[in-house]
């Protein structure tokens, strides 16, 4: 799945040039939730390219919940991708399971 994803992560950054493309591939699959959180238009990529299980999979539920923000999700498109992700984010926190102690 590794290969897979770097390959959708390569391809959902089609606009830029090759080696600025295998840089943030990289980089997002060795800290995706530094990388997404530090730059709203890479996960705003992400969240229009990559599939819920493969989102999944690259930040956990818990981090999933803290990146979609009321402004990240305005800014996707179509407007049922805004619906999908307000709603993915209600049910994330709605069954959210609290931190141990």
């Amino acid at each position: 799945m590794h290969v897979d994803l770097h390959t959708k992560l390569k391809a959902m950054l089609w606009d830029m040039p090759e080696v600025s493309k295998m840089k943030i591939a990289d980089e997002i699959l060795a800290n995706p939730v530094e990388m997404f959180k530090n730059d709203d238009q890479i996960f705003i990529k992400a969240l229009n390219s990559l599939n819920w299980y493969e989102l999944i999979s690259l930040v956990e539920k818990q981090n999933l919940l803290l990146l979609l923000t009321d402004s990240t999700i305005q800014k996707l498109f179509p407007v049922q991708r805004r619906t999908y992700y307000t709603n993915a984010r209600r049910l994330l926190s709605k069954y959210a399971l609290p931190a141990p102690r």
